[in-house]
């Protein structure tokens, strides 16, 4: 009986061990199942150092009163401007766009005595919002939005009607300009056209890329408009020096190409940061309910590797690479790191190595295998399209600065300068840089004839194509200046 007993009681143990034991290993494998996302989680986020490549809250900070802020008065003109577009087109005053481009064009090309009678009505309708935006320019402080206020979306053009709207106005001013011209107005026609080119740099400051498009659009246009002014030797030789202190003036307040690179990053960052980040980024989703099972396991799946995390970090470490050499020179510049993914460059190795930043191999590797960066991160072609943005509107500047500094010797000596030094220290304390060649060299500037001349920069190329600044459908320019005469 004893040993009966004590086998019974042996199995009774056996069974009570065995549970014990069966529970502890379904607690922890439970408890493995569980945690084992976190861990993965953790793990994908954790295998790119997080650093900070600039101070955020510094950055989107800015305060400046409505009075003071240039945009107040391009709202404000824009709303106006939009109650009238509604009323002309009620009253079926408004032409098609292709009529009103050649119109436009025609009026530009030839003064203001081409102008038809439905431009002239055109330009009368918008003069009060036109005044109110004449307004804005002629402040120095202005702030569009801050990166925060704003997230990616597919349709991210019609979010900012201040870009459509700035195009218009500055169209607007620039024939008030015209119009002035052929009355002899010469003063009050580069105050229009000064306009234009204070509003393009407004459009500079903490601006993300396609309101850095439209400041660098506008520059483009003033640039040529006071190009044209000078042509005239009705334009005196005061005058075109004040134009040239005007530009000059209104050129400080160009924002660095840093100050975009950031402003995309939060852009990027405040979208990934918002609920429903993805679907954000489809057009139109809120109107496929098919899609919401699929979105859902893309969210899971995102969620384990670690995004949307682990993608800002590696945004943040591809800014901080880009930020130590994008508002160089080019001549100034590190190599490139040669990466397919984005433009990286190589360590400077005068400079200490920043802790916790991957060299651009390992942050290729990061870019390729998240499916979110690739998205949002720059590419070749785009890094190379922005910081050009930059660099050309350094060009025209330096081509325009050089052109009235020439008309206005021009003026006094009865033709253009022989070469660039006759304008050295007369109009420069030193000749300006190419900002795209690679070696630093100067502007280029060549007198074709006492009436005629060229200043030009090697352009994007890098090339110097002897000047080649004349712009046409069939033969796009290679070099980036102005063709100098008088009329």
């Amino acid at each position: 009986m004893s040993t009966i007993t004590f086998s019974s009681e042996a199995e009774t143990h056996v069974r009570r061990s065995w549970r014990s034991t069966f529970r502890i290993w379904s607690f922890l494998v439970l408890v493995l199942i569980l945690t084992t996302p976190f861990l993965l989680r953790a793990w994908f986020i954790a295998g790119v150092p997080d650093i900070r490549p600039f101070d955020e809250g510094a950055f989107c900070k800015v305060e400046i009163p409505d009075e003071r802020n240039a945009f107040t008065f391009y709202r404000k003109a824009g709303h106006l401007a939009e109650r009238i577009l509604a009323a002309r087109t009620a009253d079926k005053r408004d032409m098609p766009i292709e009529y009103m481009v050649e119109t436009m064009d025609e009026v530009v090309a030839n003064g203001w005595h081409a102008a038809n009678d439905w431009l002239k009505d055109w330009c009368q309708d918008y003069r009060r919002p036109l005044e109110d935006w004449k307004k804005g320019t002629e402040l120095s402080d202005a702030f569009y939005l801050s990166p925060r206020e704003i997230e990616f979306k597919v349709d991210v053009t019609n979010q900012f009607p201040a870009l459509n709207q700035s195009r218009h106005f500055a169209r607007l001013a620039r024939f008030e300009g015209l119009r002035l011209e052929s009355e002899g107005e010469f003063s009050g026609a580069m105050e229009w056209y000064m306009a234009i080119f204070r509003c393009g740099r407004h459009f500079t400051y903490h601006a993300f890329n396609l309101q850095r498009m439209t400041g660098s659009a506008l520059h483009a246009a003033a640039s040529a408009s006071l190009a044209r002014w000078a042509e005239d030797l009705h334009v005196s030789r005061d005058q075109l020096q004040t134009a040239l202190r005007e530009v000059r003036i209104a050129d400080r307040m160009t924002d660095t190409i840093s100050s975009t690179f950031k402003a995309e990053y939060l852009l990027a960052s405040h979208t990934l940061n918002q609920r429903g980040w993805l679907q954000s980024m489809e057009p139109g989703y809120n109107n496929d309910m098919g899609n919401e099972p699929a979105e859902t396991l893309t969210s899971i799946a995102l969620w384990l590797v670690g995004e949307p995390q682990t993608s800002q970090r590696v945004l943040r470490q591809i800014l901080s690479n880009q930020l130590n050499e994008i508002d160089k020179p080019l001549s100034d510049q590190q190599p490139e790191a040669g990466i397919s993914s984005t433009t990286l460059f190589q360590h400077d190795q005068k400079l200490p190595e920043k802790p916790n930043q991957l060299d651009p191999v390992k942050l290729d590797q990061a870019v390729s295998r998240l499916m979110l960066t690739r998205i949002f991160v720059p590419s070749p072609q785009s890094f190379e399209q922005l910081t050009g943005l930059a660099n050309r509107d350094r060009a025209r500047q330096a081509a325009l600065e050089i052109g009235l500094a020439a008309q206005a010797y021009r003026r006094e000596h009865g033709e253009f300068p022989e070469d660039s030094t006759s304008l050295v220290p007369m109009f420069f304390d030193q000749w300006p840089d190419d900002p795209f060649s690679p070696t630093s060299q100067p502007m280029k500037y060549r007198r074709e004839n006492a009436t005629s001349a060229t200043v030009w920069s090697v352009g994007p190329n890098g090339n110097d194509d002897n000047g080649e600044v004349t712009y046409t459908e069939q033969k796009p320019a290679k070099d980036v200046g102005i063709v100098l005469k008088t009329r």
